[in-house]
């Protein structure tokens, strides 16, 4: 999308998600402020979106991973 097509959406974080940002920056130091920005609000909009699992009972040895879980824990073993 051709910049004059984006909107600009300014903004003031609070001091958590400024340090969110800091913190993100260490992480991910060869990417720019604003592919940061990008890259956690797409992956917070995810997460918010996620359902944890179902564990039911008290049996704790009867609870199970995720089935996409399973198959990257089962393929580790490879």
């Amino acid at each position: 999308m051709p910049k004059k097509d984006r909107a600009r959406i300014d903004y003031m974080p609070g001091q958590a998600a400024f340090d969110a940002l800091t913190l993100a920056s260490e992480k991910y130091p060869n990417m720019r402020p604003q592919a940061l920005i990008d890259k956690l609000l797409i992956t917070g909009l995810c997460a918010l979106h996620w359902k944890p699992p179902s564990l039911y009972g008290a049996d704790r040895d009867r609870w199970q991973l995720p089935e996409q879980f399973r198959k990257v824990q089962e393929g580790a073993d490879d």
